[in-house]
């Protein structure tokens, strides 16, 4: 059978399919195994370290047996930093003798200093403990300056072994061995004219193996609390666990009830009720159970769930049975195989705006699974001792059918994208999990570094490059000018055409060789080849390594995996995959110049950063003055995108030629808009697509945290204007909206409107301890929950707020009794300040008091 036949067969069904005897033992962490069957072939999904062992953890995903195989280092690996001071002189330095029963010993190595662009020798300090070099007040970076001490130490060992999260491994005699699958005919044909580009050639095929359908198991506890008065805390684990609710890729559809009320309980739903007497017995069982899967989704398990398990047992005195739950200081993590907190990875800005085109607003279960799979937690309003335990249960098994349903829709599209994202970053399935696309690129960075033999520099080495800066920043705070933003022409604008360049600062960064090596190299040969209108030069004779990489994997998504998603020929499962493919290259290629281009990012360098925007103002600038020769009427132009007004179309196919030609970069028609209206603001617009699809840039009315109120008001505006198809419908549509204006200022003034369509949602960030300097109001509101009702909020908490007119200015929603506690004036000033962006394109001015007040005339 051929391997990617093999891999889409899936996990096998039913509980307890996993083989008895490969169980890991919960008082055993460290299991080293012989495969289940010679031939057999995994997936690397993680790795961790183990302080026992004192040895990197790989775990490999069995594709046949959908188990997790820990595989611990046999190769005498240890962690590692460098110095450039001479072995000798180290080992007389005091900071050194003082760890001597820690440190192994030293090694002369040689690497590439890409600065200098000249080979050096530098000392390599081996150490019995990753501790030893950093994560502590007392580790070795913190007396002495080293290179490439920040790392973690299983992403070292990853680097160092030439592995690849997301690939394919046999193990033979003893090693690891990769697994090439066969390149389908029609991805090969594809890759045909990239043949002699060793990069691309690489992404392609190790993005294009297949990915399994993993074997996992949805969690979610409830803890019982009579009332709602406070929060149940993992570190303060007095109150007893009562549900498990499980949910499995295998048909597992189980509730475990602590039954501590000795009701008659019956399953309210497609589930199994499983009872227990005992809540010890019951976290037992669980146990067992979840041991069986080797991925475990939750969503907000890490502060709360897997937590909350792991103390409550410590603290009914069976913590022998939940110790491979490894409780850090950021995560949680399970010994036995890989823990996915699916809050974290929906957080991820990039993944809601890139992935999921901003689909969600809200960061919690119940806004999320009503976007993306279309259900909604169950309503719960007063304590947990209003309801039965039959509806309890059914409460809770909900939620983790949600979180089930969230790692599995769309043939398991997100665990599929997660794996996609780890291939890219070479970085485990938990960390892509829980990290930001910065951390995604910041690892495959130095895993090419380390492919290519080159010294990671520190900061202040890049910094001490020099390097003028040539623009002041228009932003407050910003270290470089940005993108141009052309004035647009305020107003309604018929037939207008959007002409984006493709990816464009990845693309200035591959064309011109951008990467913080390049920019102002030492060569003297390079120094006439400058930034137009700068003095900063860029590297002819290699390649910059940030260049290359970004550049490659635009290649790979625009040319490759795009048109593959595309393609009518493929078959409608492959085009799937294709198109999770094209979309996790998006995220790295739309965020990549933000990280690179970002001061705290490790590998950033101002004149490189401005280097990109500066080519990118040109590329607009000449984009621009093209169009005018060609005749055409540009109204407005933003970072990467010109709008053209009713264009002629093969004047726009000539501009798109003479830009190619010109730059060598790629204009393309993105949209285009029966109408779009600009106010003056820059960056603020509406408009309505051509399918009568409303486009709104900018504007405060989509934020997650506007009023639903205000954010009613808002979509009424948008729909009226969604049926205007001329100038006179546009007319029409202004007197409508004037209209539905002053009806919603009449509701606030009288406050005739529903106290909780006025809260303002806001997550809270950080404990409230950390609020020292400034008080946000829905930190005040926040306080207020803890001071009058007793509520423990923590990170991750949605407040919500409504203005009011008391001494507070604030209140939680929850303690706003009556609607004639709101602050008119203050949600009047909210609704101005929302719709004023599209108001001041239609015309229509702010009314005072006394005109709001004769509603009756206004209509008649």
């Amino acid at each position: 059978m051929r391997l990617d036949a093999w891999i889409r067969q899936g996990p096998p069904k039913g509980e307890g399919s996993r083989p008895k005897e490969e169980r890991p033992r919960p008082e055993a962490r460290r299991r080293v195994e012989a495969p289940a069957q010679s031939g057999d072939i995994y997936l690397l999904v993680s790795a961790d370290y183990d302080p026992e062992a004192k040895a990197t953890v790989l775990k490999l995903y069995n594709i046949r047996t959908h188990r997790i195989y820990l595989r611990y280092d046999d190769t005498g690996h240890k962690p590692y930093a460098f110095s450039k001071e001479p072995v000798e002189r180290l080992k007389q330095n005091p900071e050194i003798t003082k760890r001597s029963d820690k440190i192994i010993g030293f090694e002369v190595v040689k690497k590439h200093d890409p600065i200098r662009d000249v080979d050096i020798e530098v000392s390599k300090i081996v150490v019995d403990d990753p501790l030893v070099i950093g994560g502590t007040s007392t580790s070795l970076r913190n007396f002495i300056k080293l290179w490439e001490a920040d790392i973690k130490y299983y992403a070292n060992y990853i680097f160092d072994m030439g592995l690849n999260v997301g690939k394919y491994y046999r193990i033979v005699n003893g090693r690891l061995e990769e697994v090439t699958t066969a390149v389908d005919p029609k991805v090969q044909e594809y890759l045909e004219k990239y043949s002699g580009d060793e990069q691309v050639v690489e992404w392609v095929k190790l993005l294009a193996e297949p990915v399994p359908n993993y074997k996992l198991l949805a969690v979610d506890i409830e803890v019982y609390v009579p009332d709602q008065t406070r929060m149940p805390q993992p570190e303060n684990p007095r109150d007893p666990i009562f549900i498990f609710s499980l949910m499995g890729s295998d048909g597992l559809k189980k509730v475990l009830l602590y039954n501590f009320r000795k009701e008659k309980v019956e399953a309210r739903g497609d589930f199994e009720i499983e009872e227990f007497d005992d809540e010890k017995k019951m976290i037992i069982r669980a146990m067992e159970i979840m041991r069986q899967y080797p991925i475990i989704v939750t969503f907000n398990g890490d502060n709360f769930d897997m937590r909350y398990i792991r103390r409550r047992a410590e603290y009914l005195g069976i913590g022998e049975a939940v110790r491979d739950i490894i409780i850090g200081k950021n995560d949680t993590r399970v010994a036995w195989g890989v823990h996915l907190d699916l809050y974290h990875f929906f957080k991820n800005t990039s993944i809601r705006n890139y992935a999921f085109e901003g689909r969600y607003d809200e960061i919690s279960l119940d806004a999320v699974g009503r976007s993306l799979v279309g259900m909604g937690k169950i309503e719960i309003q007063e304590g947990f001792e209003r309801y039965s335990l039959s509806e309890l249960c059914e409460y809770s098994f909900r939620d983790a059918e949600i979180t089930y349903r969230l790692a599995t829709f769309n043939n398991q599209l997100v665990m599929k994208l997660m794996t996609i994202i780890a291939r890219i970053a070479n970085m485990t399935m938990d960390d892509v999990c829980r990290l930001s696309v910065s951390n995604w690129i910041r690892n495959r960075m130095i895993d090419l570094h380390r492919k290519k033999g080159y010294l990671i520099p520190r900061p202040e080495e890049i910094r001490e490059k020099g390097g003028e800066r040539h623009f002041e920043p228009i932003t407050k705070g910003k270290k470089y000018k940005g993108a141009i933003v052309v004035t647009p022409k305020a107003g309604v604008h018929f037939n207008v055409y959007v002409l984006d360049f493709a990816s464009l600062y990845p693309s200035i960064m591959k064309e011109h060789n951008i990467s913080y090596e390049t920019v102002n190299c030492p060569h003297p040969e390079c120094r006439d080849n400058k930034v137009p209108g700068t003095t900063t030069w860029v590297c002819r004779l290699k390649r910059g390594i940030a260049s290359e990489f970004v550049g490659s994997i635009r290649d790979v998504r625009v040319n490759i995996f795009k048109k593959l998603s595309k393609d009518p020929s493929v078959p409608g499962d492959m085009r799937e995959f294709y198109n999770v493919v094209q979309n996790a290259l998006k995220v790295f290629i739309n965020a990549s110049y933000g990280v690179f281009g970002a001061e705290e990012f490790f590998l950033f360098y101002l004149p490189a950063a401005e280097a990109v925007t500066t080519l990118g103002r040109y590329a607009i600038t000449v984009s621009i003055e093209e169009a005018k020769k060609l005749g055409l009427e540009v109204i407005y132009g933003d970072t990467d995108s010109l709008f053209i007004k009713n264009p002629d179309p093969r004047r726009l196919e000539e501009l798109i030629a003479r830009v190619r030609e010109r730059l060598k970069l790629q204009l393309e028609v993105d949209k285009v808009y029966r109408y779009v209206v600009f106010s003056q603001r820059k960056k603020n617009y509406f408009g309505v697509l051509m399918d009568g699809t409303i486009d709104v840039k900018g504007l405060i009315g989509k934020k997650s945290s506007t009023p639903e109120f205000i954010k009613k008001v808002f979509y009424r505006i948008l729909e009226r204007l969604k049926d205007v198809n001329s100038e006179e419908d546009f007319a029409r549509a202004k007197e409508d909206i004037e209209k539905i204006i002053a009806e919603a200022e009449e509701k606030i003034r009288t406050k005739n409107v529903d106290v909780r369509e006025m809260a303002i949602s806001v997550t809270l960030s950080k404990p409230l301890s950390e609020y020292t300097k400034m008080t946000p109001q829905h930190v005040k509101a926040a306080k207020l929950l803890e001071h009058k009702l007793g509520r423990v909020v923590t990170p991750g908490t949605i407040i919500k707020y409504v203005k009011t007119t008391d001494q507070y200015g604030v209140k939680p929603v929850e303690l706003v009794k009556s609607p004639k506690e709101i602050d008119s004036e203050k949600y009047l000033d909210l609704l101005w300040s929302t719709i004023t962006q599209i108001t001041d394109a239609l015309d229509i001015e702010k009314r005072g008091p006394e005109a709001s007040k004769s509603l009756d005339a206004f209509f008649t």
